[in-house]
């Protein structure tokens, strides 16, 4: 229910990984094998002309099931709609920390309480196959 509704609360995943393709198959077997909502991924391209996977090197991705600003956010940040996220929604960026892994954090109905576990293995819910 919470991965559907985030007023319950959101997940938040970040992948550090060595390249791109980690990176991603990460996301994609986490979303799918933890039931998350699926959105766009931002950051592989610049101005719509797709970034060489083989330029990216090490990256970070970003992952949320709760939008990361509301329209009230949205306006006094002054950024407009570059700062709409929906959920599901990743941003992969460049990478230069010696960490691996996936940091989850859950946060519930806004209690206040910081929850965060990490770092867990990239490829954790992978088949054999697919590394």
């Amino acid at each position: 229910e919470r991965a559907l509704d985030s007023s319950k609360g959101r997940i938040m995943l970040g992948f550090c990984a060595s390249n791109a393709p980690e990176a991603l198959g990460g996301l994609k077997s986490w979303v799918n094998s933890i039931a998350l909502p699926r959105g766009m991924l931002h950051g592989m391209d610049v101005d719509g002309v797709p970034i060489p996977v083989e330029e990216l090197g090490a990256v970070y991705v970003k992952y949320s099931t709760g939008g990361a600003m509301t329209f009230g956010e949205m306006r006094r940040s002054g950024r407009g709609f570059d700062a709409l996220w929906r959920p599901g929604d990743a941003l992969l960026e460049s990478y230069d920390g010696d960490f691996r892994g996936v940091y989850l954090n859950v946060e519930l109905e806004m209690d206040g309480v910081f929850r965060q576990f990490g770092l867990l293995p990239t490829d954790l819910f992978m088949e054999e196959e697919e590394w």
